[in-house]
């Protein structure tokens, strides 16, 4: 990340360097808001744009809406998306602890994940199919609500 600094990079440093200690403060504080601003849209795009989450979250709806559905494999399934969801949010999490004085985890995007994980896996180990299919019904409903929040869209220029 600093090996390949450009001109507009110098460009930047030059025009802080001129600037007084209390604008300086200032652009430090707005450069912090917008790498926040940043890491919320970026976080909630990789997970909620995800085509691999999104497709395993579609076979287990589809899976759950048959009668004989096995418990077994909707736990396998379940543990999938866990993994990939909170392997995306603690990638983006790290990567953005280190540039963002005293992030934030996105308490939000972090919660849903864990909650409706936490249930999910409940109603599995309760054996009963109605209360699974209830929770990953209501799991794909707020995966979806959050994908079509402003912040959740596919991310084209920054």
């Amino acid at each position: 990340m600093y090996g390949e600094i450009d001109a507009s990079d110098i460009e930047i440093l030059n025009a802080v360097s001129n600037l007084t200690p209390a604008y300086r403060k200032e652009f430090k504080d707005y450069i912090q808001y917008l790498l926040t601003k940043q890491y919320k849209r970026e976080l909630m795009t990789a997970i909620f744009q995800n085509q691999l989450l999104h497709s395993l979250l579609q076979s287990t709806l589809q899976l759950v809406e048959r009668d004989d559905f096995l418990i077994t494999q909707i736990e396998k399934r379940v543990r999938q998306m866990q993994e990939i969801y909170f392997g995306i949010f603690e990638k983006i999490h790290i990567k953005y602890s280190e540039l963002i004085d005293g992030l934030d985890s996105y308490e939000a995007v972090r919660d849903f994940g864990r909650l409706s994980f936490d249930n999910i896996n409940q109603a599995c180990s309760s054996g009963n199919h109605l209360l699974i299919r209830m929770e990953i019904n209501e799991f794909y409903e707020g995966y979806y609500k959050y994908a079509q929040k402003k912040e959740a869209r596919k991310i084209f220029a920054v």
